[in-house]
């Protein structure tokens, strides 16, 4: 599984590496009701299953086993952002914008296939 991101992406994380004194970490998958969507964290431990996927502006992406099995090898997940206003336990929505993922299949919010 690779992980890249947007440059809004990179600049939201980057607002909060800025605005937090913690030590930020990314988890995707870890959501009961927003499904794989990023989170933000500050001082959280991501769980025993998730391993280091990629960075977004050099902060840590974890994924959970069975997310990893989805994206096997090179397969990548982009991280990009939704400027607008998100209900969220993620840090960005302090800003108004939310993490999103986008990946094979998925683009501009709209599932194929």
């Amino acid at each position: 599984m690779r992980v890249e991101a947007t440059s809004a992406a990179e600049g939201v994380v980057r607002r909060a590496l800025g605005a937090r004194r913690g030590a930020l970490t990314i988890t995707i998958g870890t959501g009961c009701c927003e499904s794989t969507a990023p989170f933000l964290y500050e001082d959280f431990w991501p769980g025993p299953d998730q391993e280091v996927v990629g960075e977004v502006a050099g902060v840590a992406v974890y994924a959970p086993e069975y997310l990893r099995r989805l994206y096997p090898g090179d397969d990548a997940v982009v991280v990009d952002l939704y400027e607008g206003p998100a209900e969220s336990m993620s840090i960005e929505t302090e800003w108004d914008c939310r993490l999103i993922l986008r990946g094979m299949g998925v683009d501009a919010g709209q599932t194929t296939g």
